[in-house]
């Protein structure tokens, strides 16, 4: 069997409409007793009187009401226009009912305020991580990476080259100078030779 309570063949969850559904049919038992279905002139007052006092809340009154209404709809004597519709109040939020729902919405909001810290504490490491980036990059930008691995290998080349350069330079100076020392020594001792 189903969980809840079952008032004239309706099923139940909520406690506290089963007992007004029950009270409905108990209030349904009395007026029936009361009223005699063929004076149609009495079931149009009674209709009337109870959608004016609105007395049902539960599909247990608004079935009775619909009953009321069709006789009433079916009778020769009274102008279908005349009979009013059956009003149908939307569910109310009971007191237990806004226990729950305010229960599962703090909940909620405590899951999002948790989510949101945890949020704000991952892009705090991530900013955190990215300024040690930076200044690691920029602490270390004179020693030899793998940015700057390239350009600090054709530098290196560069300045050797040069430097072989300056040092042929030099050789070939010297070389020079020795060729001319030569020649002049070999011209004096050419003229001294004579």
């Amino acid at each position: 069997m189903e969980n809840g309570i079952i008032v004239e063949g309706y099923l139940f969850t909520d406690g506290k409409t089963a007992a007004q559904a029950r009270k409905e049919a108990e209030g349904i038992r009395y007026v029936k007793s009361r009223t005699d279905l063929t004076k149609p002139e009495q079931v149009f007052n009674v209709y009337h009187r109870l959608i004016d006092q609105n007395m049902f809340q539960t599909p247990v009154g608004y079935q009775y009401l619909k009953e009321l209404q069709e006789y009433l709809k079916a009778e020769p004597g009274i102008h279908e226009e005349d009979v009013r519709p059956v009003p149908v109040e939307s569910k109310v939020i009971t007191s237990v009912d806004k226990d729950k729902v305010s229960k599962v919405w703090k909940r909620r909001l405590e899951q999002s305020k948790q989510k949101l810290r945890i949020s704000h504490a991952a892009n705090v490491v991530f900013v955190l991580a990215i300024i040690a980036m930076f200044a690691i990059n920029l602490f270390s930008s004179n020693n030899t990476n793998i940015l700057n691995y390239e350009n600090e290998i054709q530098d290196k080349y560069s300045d050797w080259e040069q430097e072989l350069q300056e040092r042929e330079e030099r050789v070939r100076e010297k070389e020079l100078q020795l060729q001319l020392n030569g020649d002049s020594l070999s011209d004096d001792l050419g003229e001294s030779g004579e």
